[in-house]
């Protein structure tokens, strides 16, 4: 017999096994202590997950890539979420310099990268007022003021981000590293602590031309939005599958008393199937789903009806578990803390209803 016929191979390495080996065994680190699992980041990444942000006719998998994530832990999902997004920026931008030297690297998480939209779009809609601001210099910008909450974001990271200038908004990619850029950790939170979640200021910042994604932002942001809104969707769908395996697992001891209660896990399966079926259509091409109003209200309504479905599937988690899910590192409340976020994120449900009904009304 050969000494090779003797040779093992290793099995090829899933998303699965990533999740299992590098993410799991941290959960409670990251939910009690704030830790933010920079190195499973990059291997997940590395091995391929956020790269079909950038496929076309692919996007779907980046959503599910990321709900398999939220479906151990979701403050990691909204850390995939903030990368990804980023990723959604450069994909679609027509400068050619920051394609060439992020792109690549950031769809194989060889730089991680984040977003800090939530100003800007509530701005849009005259619910807060725009915090960055830009005064053009001879070879790009210079920006000042600050943002509050940006989260997946450390001194080597890169965002997304738009300031206010006296010709309109731009949208630029930020380096954190750069000078006039400062962080300082945010919070605490109740939940999402290890998200590297940070206020971010900027101090007469220079902001070369090279650096802009588009120099009219409102018009790119039109081009972004329905892909923006639905890689949030692995948040949701991730929590509500691990909300449902917790639903069946404690079936198997309190299945008969959890009979009484008004939803099982039967109920929020068909639920969850029906916004993947929805999720689906909608990712095929989401650059059409935003430029097509009436594809893009199925977007929010979609986004919305996520976010109702997560909190109810998450709480009926929590009573399936009975007392064991008020425990402090307890499944069930933990995800109920994640899904009340998902509630919240820009756009939030309550921006989300404003926003369906400005377009219905135009």
């Amino acid at each position: 017999m050969s000494t090779a016929s003797l040779e093992l191979k290793s099995p090829p390495i899933t998303f699965e096994g990533i999740i299992r080996d590098k993410l799991r065994p941290d959960v409670q680190r990251i939910d009690h202590e704030g830790y933010y699992p920079e190195t499973f980041m990059r291997e997940y990444g590395e091995a391929g997950a956020f790269y079909p942000v950038t496929e076309a006719g692919n996007f779907y998998q980046a959503i599910e890539n990321c709900s398999l994530v939220g479906e151990t832990c979701g403050s990691t999902a909204f850390s995939i979420w903030c990368h990804n997004t980023c990723l959604w920026y450069l994909t679609n931008t027509e400068n050619t310099y920051l394609r060439d030297k992020f792109l690549h690297r950031l769809s194989f998480a060889k730089k991680l990268g984040a977003t800090g939209l939530s100003n800007p779009v509530k701005s849009f809609f005259g619910i807060e007022k725009m915090k960055l601001k830009g005064e053009r210099t001879a070879n790009g910008y210079r920006v000042k003021g600050s943002l509050p909450w940006v989260s997946n974001l450390l001194e080597n990271h890169v965002f997304g981000g738009i300031f206010d200038t006296t010709e309109g908004p731009v949208f630029a990619l930020f380096d954190c590293s750069k000078p006039g850029v400062r962080l300082r950790p945010s919070g605490p939170f109740i939940a999402l602590e290890g998200t590297a979640t940070q206020a971010v200021s900027f101090l007469d910042a220079e902001i070369p031309d090279q650096m802009i994604i588009s120099f009219d932002a409102k018009a790119f942001l039109a081009k972004v939005k329905a892909g923006f809104i639905m890689l949030q969707l692995g948040i949701g769908l991730g929590l509500m599958r691990g909300a449902i395996n917790d639903m069946h697992k404690a079936n198997k001891t309190l299945g008969h008393t959890n009979c009484y209660l008004p939803e099982g896990p039967e109920v929020f399966e068909k639920e969850l199937s029906n916004l993947e079926e929805r999720a689906q259509h909608l990712a095929s091409d989401p650059v059409y789903s935003a430029m097509n109003n009436e594809e893009f209200l199925k977007v929010l309504q979609l986004r919305l009806d996520a976010a109702e479905i997560t909190r109810r599937t998450t709480y009926a988690g929590f009573l399936h578990q009975g007392s064991r899910g008020y425990l402090e590192r307890g499944s069930g409340q933990r995800r109920v803390r994640e899904g009340m976020f998902f509630d919240i994120l820009s756009p939030s449900t309550k921006h989300l209803r404003q926003w369906i009904e400005s377009i219905k009304n135009n």
